[in-house]
């Protein structure tokens, strides 16, 4: 008869210490599945709805407003400074722009402002970005229209206007180029 084998067992205090940092994992998992779902319905909410109204300058000083987009379709790409995925997918927004048609309007939305990101920081993002079209600076009312000031922070997130004015994609994350011309091929 074969002598059983003896299993060490695991104390209560290496058990502990197995337990409780899977469930901060599980919590915090939990946590940022309802805060991005939350997210998620907020952004949907601005689809469907006429772009609001609003008047923003962009960096070189030229006053934008909804009405500059009417008849054309457009493209409302959100970003900001310490973003990892507005970084990542500045390549192929840069690529989309040369690439856009003559009946779009592809307008950059900074939200650093709201952010009170120092002016020197955000200098640097847009010189990084090198983005062709006009950067606009974000107040809070604008920012409000499309989800709240205090979400200004969840990006990047692109939104696709039709001729008409209506919202009709909220894409939020990083985007690549075919996704944003897709969208647009279906707002024609």
């Amino acid at each position: 008869m074969a002598e059983p084998t003896l299993r060490p067992r695991l104390s209560r205090r290496t058990w502990l210490g197995i337990a409780v940092p899977l469930a901060l994992v599980a919590a915090w998992w939990l946590v940022m599945a309802l805060v991005r779902s939350h997210v998620d319905g907020l952004i949907e909410h601005a689809v469907g709805r006429p772009l609001p109204e609003f008047e923003l300058r962009d960096r070189q000083g030229r006053l934008w407003s909804a009405q500059d987009l009417r008849g054309q379709r457009a493209v409302l790409h959100f970003f900001r400074s310490r973003c990892h995925a507005c970084d990542a997918e500045a390549p192929a927004l840069r690529d989309l722009e040369a690439a856009l048609p003559a009946d779009v309007v592809l307008l950059h939305v900074m939200t650093d402002v709201l952010l009170d990101v120092p002016a020197a920081e955000t200098d640097a993002t847009v010189a990084q970005k090198r983005f062709a079209r006009p950067v606009l600076m974000a107040d809070a009312a604008f920012v409000d229209a499309f989800h709240t000031v205090s979400w200004s922070n969840v990006t990047p997130i692109t939104y696709v206007i039709d001729r008409s004015g209506v919202i009709r994609f909220g894409l939020r994350g990083r985007q690549d180029r075919a996704v944003v011309e897709q969208a647009l091929a279906a707002v024609r």
